[in-house]
């Protein structure tokens, strides 16, 4: 155990993971000193599995949901070691994990260093799709400098950081997404280094349907468009993008004789039109 390093977990509604998680930071090598879960007024039996680690962990109950990056912000200011780490709710860790980061941290003189996450369930094909099209990690080489570090699984030295400034959640944006690399072009902006461990291996728990793969590439792509509202133009313009993705995706999966996937990107397709269709509707109620 070292006092320097205290570790968080946010989670919203993560009662099939949370215990999981949990146990993963108890069996690490390298104990923090400190865990902390920021509980966001989950509404489903998290609070009563936090209840029977009461002993070992700390639990800030949010009196409303606030979202991940205000979670986040709690977190950083709460804890007061130099060393901050931090997994989400889904993300189980390999034991030398925190090990490794810490001392990558200090060898490489970074701020911020993050993992390598592997999906669990990689057997089912929703899970395979999301681990090749919306992969949480950098590979199998060390980089430094990134272009930012995920958000799921890192430690932070806060040596020389304003912490009340780090994270934002002043819109939806950082409620549901954007915190990492939002956090990154904060550090990178204050000349501080960002270090990707590919030794530090994470495993995501995740295990998507059609409908669950759907929305949450679909907050990839509102909010990597810049939260535009669904006027009839833009909902149009985002179907033929799409359809077009798809098109390459098929292609793609063909070529590599992945035919589990096909699918996958049919139903992807379908959710999306869907989504983006209602959103439409929403926005002219």
């Amino acid at each position: 155990m070292t006092k320097e390093i205290s570790i968080y977990v946010p989670v919203f509604n993560g009662e099939k993971t949370i215990k999981q998680c949990l146990d993963s930071i108890f069996n690490q090598t390298l104990i923090p000193n400190k865990i902390l879960v920021i509980n966001d007024n989950s509404t489903d039996n998290t609070k009563k599995i936090l209840d029977d680690y009461s002993n070992d962990i700390e639990v800030i109950n949010n009196k409303k949901n606030e979202g991940v990056s205000s979670s986040r912000l709690l977190a950083v200011n709460y804890l007061k070691t130099k060393y901050i780490a931090s997994i989400d709710a889904d993300v189980v860790l390999s034991k030398d994990w925190l090990s490794r980061v810490y001392h990558s941290l200090e060898k490489n003189s970074a701020t911020l260093v993050g993992g390598k996450l592997y999906e669990k369930y990689v057997n089912k094909p929703c899970n395979y799709w999301r681990s090749l099209r919306l992969r949480q990690n950098w590979g199998e080489k060390d980089i430094l400098n990134p272009n930012f570090i995920f958000g799921c699984n890192n430690i932070l030295n806060t040596t020389n950081l304003d912490l009340s400034k780090i994270y934002k959640h002043d819109h939806e944006y950082f409620r549901l997404n954007g915190d990492d690399t939002e956090l990154c072009k904060f550090l990178r902006k204050k000349n501080f280094d960002l270090y990707y461990d590919s030794s530090a291996v994470c495993f995501h728990l995740q295990d998507d349907n059609y409908e669950t793969l759907a929305s949450r590439y679909w907050r990839y792509v509102f909010y990597g468009d810049g939260l535009k509202k669904r006027n009839l133009f833009k909902t149009l313009k985002n179907i033929i993008r799409q359809i077009k993705k798809t098109f390459f995706w098929i292609l793609e999966d063909l070529i590599k004789l992945r035919f589990s996937l096909l699918s996958v990107n049919f139903m992807i397709l379908y959710y999306l039109i869907k989504i983006d269709l209602k959103k439409f509707q929403e926005n002219n109620e």
